[in-house]
């Protein structure tokens, strides 16, 4: 849909929203604007009521606020609480590369700059989500919940954090409830790509004892969802369409280097033969402006997941008196997921020039269009190709995410008093494990196609039956060792590998928080001053499978286990054949301890090749998709679980669980634990508002006004293994590259304390013209957002090197020797340096710091009405932290240069629109007036001031994750007995990324362009032939989502609800005025599509 026809036709919603305001609106008496604390509500029932609670939270709120309440107890709009939340001006429902829904942007800011609370608690991380508030929601339940507000204001009381905006979730408590309530609901679900019916089921139990002083509520969830998305990759990982040679021998360039001036300036490709090969050689520089563009790496994939959440809630709330009341809750999330990752490719395209300028390629019968793009080749097995491999690898993946939330309060109420005491602590852990297995068939060809319809490409294998076992049997001999084993057979040139890797993650928060009260009755403007403390205690805590070098000589191996899968054929001439397990590496220097190789019988690998290959399970590959073209429809995958359980009839597969992730037998044989990367973060805060209202000129004017302070101790413990580097004169002799010997003194995990303050003032005002209908808002704060906690530490361990004076004399006399064995690093100056590898954190981060500001105007002609017009920015003062090079970064009273991290420089500036209305059309005939409707529109901005620049073109690249619009359309129906409705969101395209880190895009490091006298982020890791780099956006995505219940009685209700009703896509892509691949085909990196979603059930009252 065009913008112009979007604005169309939200300009005839508004006018129809307002014509249906002006009908209902009553020239009732205005009444006075109640206290924030003493907003009364009943138990919703019914859309109507659920929007009109919805309207009075958003005309009541301190701050710009928007709001959603559940229809019912235990019947919110949508299963998930981020879809739900997305239904908000200003707010966009996210998709994770990986295809994970649940995260959302606010006003263009990313995840990590919103904040959510539960009942006032943190909501944490449960896995490696930079151990700061999650916005991926997928482990609550949206059963228990009762209300969201999304603020988008800041009031002094508010924790700071939520630069895009906060989301407060309210859920329900024992008090809330005037008679007992019982009930129960159970459904089935559907994914059409997956095509199994799983259950979900909610039970709710509620009942006050005690003459009403004590309620008791007990809220649980159990939910078995089977999902299935399909992904088509035309990128390795963020790398793009890359140069591989000159196919088409066009006179144009395929581009125009910007990282060599002298090879840019060269208008033919003849005339690149008189550039340097020396330094960052000009001439291959030159030759690669002609290459053609291929897609780095095609490949295919189905993930199914079985995702088993549980979540309780159980609360008990009691009156001691009527001035004094107190809770007491626990809410835990348990979240399991079994995860299949089918994945299918052969083999990458390659292709380069030579300083002769010859073309070196593996493809063959390539088809170039006019616009340098290729768009069909052959894979010819001993024509270019070695060998020529069809893949076919399964991950299972298991993973265990753990939320508990616990909170006690009092509630003090009394004359002009009001106090209000927390005590909360929430802890979330996740642990994954992965197992990957591949197996291989060798093919004698392949070709690879675009199709024009979407971008994303396919393959063929012709004259091979890929679903008999037979073709992955392996016939090539054992060449793995110096010596071949005979008798001992893998795969071509591959063994057949079953890869096992571990982590963890864990985080945990206290808060002890006294927020204090007091009303004013006669006392000028002022109508009430609040105070309060708290203090938060935080820690985050990671674990990865990499190995230890506890001390010198002792070793502590990698948590990861490696099994590798041969058989040995008895009849071969010669064979010895030794079956069963065996340790690989039995080096007391090596991490490397878990490696197994497994010899089975040829009987044993046949039964294992035929007890496991299966046709992929599900739909066909994208079936629904619109424009779904000439994809292949499935292919041979395998089972994992008939193959794990298989191979342990034969090899020991011991290692496969998370023993070795905690603690490990080391070289010395002794058992250590594993040391973990942890950082602990205290918040010590204090802050003061007041309350005012008064009358100017006849309106009504209201306010706070407030300020808050924070102290921020930081307590991180960065892990750093040291190392003296001596020269090593027999290296020298040797003539070889890396002329020093390694020797590791000690590994230390250093602590490190920081502290930083920060003063957050805030202001809000509101000014009523017509009272208790208009009224226009204005607020303004200072916020900070913290930087990711892995960012504090980091996620692995240093190694630093301390070079001794004889290296560095000889480095100095010896310019030409500069491979220091870093393979981050290609600098000359650097490696002959004190340095160290890795990047290291860096715990005087103070992280994001932004002044928003909002200005709205609101109209709430009746309780069923809502129309507001705002406005927005957030002017950025410092932004996310950046990857950085210190030259001397002091660890151990050594000055090293190290690689770690620094807070982003200002001057980005973000402003925007946003419109609503929604209403219920009652003033309509027939059953009409049971209807009711809303939209909302939004639009962000920026200056583009400290935002990347695409290398290529050299235009500029808007702030991540920021789209230019979103909007969303409801229509409702509700007269008791019948409930429906239908939902439709659209969201534009926006910046992802843009990363150089794959070696395959060649574009300079920060070292060589430096030298250069360039400056063009991202940087990447080459010193020559250079390539390109291309920016990262993802599509705008549009859902249709309806729900329709019906009760039969009182007791009894059935429902039906669809997702995903317009079988989007989610897609990452390069627009055309960065790259035009031609023909209107789209320049795809990859696209995922996790097909429609149906559910069917029951709801039953007592």
């Amino acid at each position: 849909m065009k913008l112009r026809n979007t604005a169309l036709m939200f300009s005839a919603s508004l006018v129809a929203l307002c014509s249906a305001s002006a009908a209902l609106a009553q020239n009732a008496p205005a009444q006075p604007a109640a206290k924030a604390d003493d907003v009364q509500e009943v138990i919703v029932v019914g859309a109507r009521r659920a929007e009109q609670s919805a309207i009075n939270r958003k005309k009541k709120a301190a701050t710009a606020q928007d709001s959603i309440v559940a229809d019912d107890v235990g019947n919110f709009p949508d299963k998930n609480v981020g879809e739900a939340i997305a239904r908000i001006a200003g707010v966009a429902l996210n998709i994770t590369d990986s295809g994970d829904q649940g995260g959302f942007t606010i006003r263009g800011q990313g995840d990590d700059l919103v904040r959510i609370e539960v009942d006032g608690m943190s909501m944490l991380p449960t896995d490696s989500q930079n151990g700061r508030s999650v916005t991926a929601l997928n482990d609550m339940s949206s059963d228990l919940i009762k209300s969201v507000d999304v603020i988008k204001g800041q009031t002094a009381d508010m924790r700071p954090g939520g630069v895009g905006g906060t989301v407060k979730i309210e859920q329900r408590g024992g008090l809330d409830f005037a008679k007992p309530l019982y009930k129960f609901n159970l459904q089935y679900q559907r994914n059409t790509l997956d095509g199994n019916w799983s259950p979900r089921a909610n039970l709710i139990l509620t009942r006050k004892f005690l003459d009403n002083r004590l309620g008791i509520l007990f809220n649980f969830t159990y939910d078995d969802a089977r999902t299935s998305t399909d992904f088509n990759s035309v990128s390795d990982k963020q790398v793009g369409y890359q140069p591989f040679g000159d196919h088409d021998n066009s006179p144009e360039k395929t581009f125009t280097t910007p990282y060599d001036k002298v090879a840019a300036a060269v208008t033919t490709k003849a005339g690149c033969a008189a550039l340097p090969t020396t330094g960052i050689n000009s001439r291959l520089n030159c030759y690669a402006q002609w290459e053609d563009y291929a897609p780095s790496l095609p490949r295919m994939r189905r993930e199914n997941r079985r995702d088993t959440r549980t979540s309780f809630q159980l609360r008990a709330d009691y009156r001691f008196s009527d001035s004094l009341t107190g809770f007491i809750s626990y809410n835990p999330n348990i979240r399991k997921q079994d995860f299949q990752a089918y994945n299918l490719q052969i083999i990458a395209p390659s292709g380069s020039t030579s300083t002769a300028g010859v073309l070196s390629t593996n493809m063959r019968n390539v088809v170039v269009n006019a616009n340098h793009y290729i768009t069909q080749y052959d894979l010819i097995r001993g024509n270019g190709v070695t060998t020529l491999n069809y893949d076919s690898q399964i991950r299972d993946i298991q993973r265990t995410n753990e939320q508990h939330y616990t909170q006690i309060g009092l509630d003090y109420k009394k004359d002009q008093w009001i106090a209000k005491g927390r005590i909360q602590y929430g802890s979330a852990k996740g642990e994954r494990e992965d197992d990957a297995f591949k197996i291989i068939a060798s093919i004698p060809s392949a070709r690879f196609y675009m199709i024009p319809e979407n971008g994303l490409w396919t393959f063929d294998v012709p004259n091979v039956d890929l679903t008999s076992p037979a073709v992955f049997y392996p016939t090539s001999p054992d060449n793995a060792g110096a010596t071949p084993r005979p008798g001992v057979f893998q795969n071509p040139t591959t063994t057949a590998r079953l890869e096992y890797t571990p982590q963890a993650d864990k985080n945990n928060e206290l808060n002890v928080q006294l927020d204090v009260t007091r009303f004013f009755d006669h006392f000028g403007p002022l109508k009430t001053v609040k105070f309060g403390l708290s203090h938060t205690a935080r820690e985050n805590k990671t674990w990865r499978e990499g190995g230890f070098n506890i001390a010198p000589g002792v070793t502590l191996s990698r948590a990861r286990s490696l099994d590798y899968i041969r058989l040995c054929d008895p009849s071969v001439s010669g064979a010895n054949c030794q079956y069963g397990s065996r340790t690989l590496v039995t080096s007391p220097t090596s991490q490397d301890r878990l490696e197994k190789e497994h010899m089975l019988t040829p009987a044993q690998y046949r039964e294992l090749l035929q007890n496991s290959i299966i046709k992929m399970p599900g739909a066909n590959y994208f079936e629904g998709m619109p424009d779904r073209g000439a994809l292949i429809n499935s292919w041979t995958a395998f089972d994992f679980d008939s193959f794990f359980s298989t191979l342990g009839q034969y090899a020991d597969l011991s290692h496969h669980n998370l023993n070795c992730l905690y603690e490990c037998i080391a070289s010395d044989g002794k058992t250590y634990t594993r040391p973990s990367y942890s950082t602990e973060e205290g918040t010590t805060s204090a802050y003061l508002m007041g309350d005012f209202e008064a009358r100017l000129f006849g309106m009504q004017v209201t306010g706070n006004l407030g300020f808050r302070y924070q102290k921020i101790d930081v307590h991180a413990a960065p892990s750093v293994n040291f190392y003296n580097r001596t020269l090593d004169t027999t290296k020298v002799s040797a003539l070889n590259p890396a002329p020093y010997t390694d020797v590791f003194v000690s590994r230390r995990v250093t602590q490190v304390d920081r502290q930083s303050e920060d003063f957050l003032p805030s202001f809000n005002l509101a000014i009523w013209p017509i009272e208790d209908q208009v009224v226009l808002r204005y607020s303004i704060a200072k916020q900070r957002a913290r930087p990711s906690m892995t960012q504090l530490t980091g996620t692995s361990a240093a190694n630093c090197y301390k070079l001794d004076q004889a290296l560095l004399n000889f480095y100095a006399n010896n310019p030409g020797y500069f491979d220091d064995g870093d393979p981050d690093t290609e600098d000359p100056t650097a490696s002959t340096a004190t340095r160290c590898s890795g990047r290291i954190g860096n715990p005087e981060l103070k992280g994001y710091e932004a002044t928003t500001s909002n200005l709205s105007l609101e109209w709430y002609p009746n309780k069923d009405t809502q129309v507001s017009l705002a406005s927005y920015s957030i002017d950025v003062k410092t932004q996310r932290p950046e990857n950085v090079t210190l030259p001397e970064y002091e660890l151990e009273g050594t000055k090293y240069i190290a690689d770690t991290f620094e807070d982003g420089p200002g001057g980005l500036k973000q402003t925007g629109f946003e419109v609503s209305a929604r209403t219920a059309f009652t003033f309509l005939p027939w059953y009409f007036k049971y209807t009711g409707g809303g939209f909302n529109y939004s639009k962000t901005e920026s200056n583009a001031a400290n935002t990347a620049v695409d290398p290529i073109t050299g235009k500029a690249l808007p702030p991540r994750f920021q789209s230019d619009f979103y909007y969303n359309v409801n229509l409702w129906y509700d007269d008791g007995r019948l409930n429906a409705r239908v939902a439709y969101q659209k969201r534009d395209f926006y910046y992802d990324r843009m990363d150089a880190s794959e070696g395959t895009n060649r574009v300079p490091n920060e070292a060589t362009q430096q030298a250069l006298g360039i400056n063009l982020e991202p940087y990447g890791g080459a010193t020559s032939y250079f390539k390109t780099v291309t920016p990262i956006y993802k599509n705008g995505s549009k859902s249709l989502d309806a729900r329709m219940s019906y009760k039969i009685n009182k007791k009894l209700e059935l429902f039906a609800e669809g997702k995903n009703l317009l079988d989007d896509t989610v897609t990452r892509y390069a627009p055309e005025e960065y790259r035009n691949v031609g023909g209107g085909t789209p320049y795809v990196f990859d696209t995922l599509y996790y097909g429609r979603r149906y559910y069917f059930g029951i709801i039953t009252t007592f």
